[in-house]
């Protein structure tokens, strides 16, 4: 579950959400529709009681073998690779890395890039606030509310180096240097690596 839960292929395909959600339908709204959450948070008793639901077994394991199947399958070698660069990808609401159509956009493409079985890559960024949560003043005036991220509770994970550390890449500009952090998020069967400068170096 944890690998589909750190795919976003879950959020095209309707039986891997559904499957989600019938861990707990409850955790799963309080969650915010995140499996990432749902899996941290879901409790030892619950876990071993669906571990006696025949039925639930059986949707997981039709779920993971579509799932593998889908995975499997190696893009086609004759087909032109395609290097995909964006400032914001809208993926799903619980990956807040954009803000409206230009990102939602991208976000179908690599979707689809995925579902056509082309060779991509896709570079981005990662917002540690992303887009703002909208709540009115009492005089009906917009505020805008910005909440951190906690990277590690969504369906991303870091790049690691050969010696288990993460990648950082290095930046110049003039007089200085920009490290930008290297995370990845699996969006079906293409990798977008997304660029974090939120840190102390």
């Amino acid at each position: 579950m944890d690998e589909i839960a750190h795919n976003l292929w879950w959020t095209w395909n309707a039986e891997g959400t559904s499957l989600f959600a019938s861990l707990d339908k409850e955790l799963w709204r309080a969650a915010d529709h995140n499996p990432v959450e749902l899996l941290a948070r879901i409790d030892y008793d619950r876990l071993t009681e669906l571990s006696h639901d025949k039925e639930l077994i059986e949707r997981m394991n039709k779920v993971y073998n579509n799932f593998r199947a889908y995975m499997d399958v190696k893009p086609d070698s004759k087909r032109a690779s395609v290097a995909y660069f964006c400032m914001e990808y809208g993926l799903n609401h619980i990956l807040k890395i954009y803000s409206g159509g230009l990102g939602v956009l991208a976000g179908d493409y690599l979707k689809e890039a995925s579902d056509s079985n082309v060779d991509m890559c896709a570079v981005g960024f990662l917002y540690r606030y992303g887009y703002f949560t909208q709540t009115l003043s009492m005089d009906g005036q917009q505020i805008a509310n910005y909440e951190a991220q906690d990277f590690d509770h969504l369906p991303i994970e870091r790049v690691l180096d050969a010696d288990g550390k993460q990648v950082i890449v290095d930046v110049p500009f003039p007089n200085y240097q920009v490290h930008a952090a290297v995370w990845k998020v699996n969006v079906g069967r293409i990798s977008l690596y997304l660029l974090d400068t939120d840190n102390d170096l």
